[in-house]
């Protein structure tokens, strides 16, 4: 049986450990959940997993030397996703390989960072699409698509501290599991949070660093993260759960080189991943109109 580990390793080179550490600032959600080991394997090209819920029983007190036991099963919907798959391609001349030898390889290295800027894209912003429709390409659902409609927070204009707050409270009112808070957010929108505690705040900085970043806020309902990213639409803020946001992967990021038909040098990277969202209450959008 011909298996994938016959090809040699000048057939197929992994580049998992390159993905995660190329184009951290391109990439911060992407980079964020390969650094906290937010890492599956899927094995088909549809994911499919139990939502991740907690049992809330009122009263589970018991009689001492009892024999009654009750047994809890908590009703979880069935969730899915499907496998993306990320492909481009590189190809030099013969006499540019020969000018600079490492030339091919710096391609390929470019080429893996456009290829995770665009998985990064569409694990955010991804609509699902199962390939059975032109163009016939499996699409993954992004975060926001994920979201729970009943965490939505609708704003008008400007974002106000209650805005996040009621964002917090969203996702504190689901009873989930601990984790991490992050809230996904551009530049323009995370300019009307630092404004919200521009005279909030003292200096205990170096006399020549000015201005005010607000990296996180404390609130009743957690603390929340915020992560500058120019892929998240101009109008939202995604507020997620990191406990339950995590990489799917049928192929892991990889180099393939390609049949040579000419004075050229060719070769692809590819990827074949999803995101797996292990219930929709982890998911906050926060709507800008």
């Amino acid at each position: 049986m011909f298996k994938s580990s016959n090809f040699t390793q000048a057939e197929q080179v992994s580049l998992s450990k390159e993905i995660a550490l190329i184009g951290v600032q391109a990439t911060p959600f992407t980079s964020l959940l390969m650094a906290k080991g937010n890492v599956e394997k899927a094995l088909s090209t549809v994911y499919t997993w139990r939502e991740k819920t907690l049992d809330h029983a009122e009263d589970l007190s018991a009689l001492e030397g009892g024999d009654d036991i009750v047994f809890y099963e908590t009703a979880r919907a069935e969730l899915s996703n499907v496998l993306e798959i990320f492909k481009k391609g590189a190809s030099i001349s013969g006499t540019a390989e020969a000018m600079k030898s490492v030339q091919f390889a710096e391609e390929i290295n470019d080429r893996l960072l456009e290829l995770k800027i665009n998985m990064e894209k569409k694990f955010i912003n991804g609509l699902k699409a199962d390939g059975s429709a032109t163009p016939f390409k499996r699409q993954m659902s992004g975060l926001i698509e994920f979201a729970d409609a009943a965490n939505a927070v609708a704003v008008t204009a400007t974002i106000t501290e209650a805005d996040v707050k009621k964002a917090m409270q969203n996702l504190w009112s689901q009873d989930l599991a601990e984790g991490t808070v992050y809230a996904l957010i551009n530049a323009s929108l995370k300019e009307q949070v630092d404004a919200i505690y521009a005279d909030k705040y003292g200096y205990q900085h170096v006399t020549t660093d000015f201005g005010l970043l607000v990296e996180s806020i404390n609130t009743n309902y957690g603390r929340v993260n915020f992560v500058l990213s120019k892929h998240v639409p101009a109008d939202k803020v995604v507020f997620f759960n990191d406990s339950y946001v995590d990489i799917a992967n049928l192929r892991d990021a990889h180099f393939e080189p390609l049949a040579k038909t000419g004075d050229n040098v060719k070769g692809q990277v590819v990827a074949e991943s999803t995101l797996k969202v292990g219930s929709k209450k982890a998911v906050a959008v926060l709507t800008v109109a």
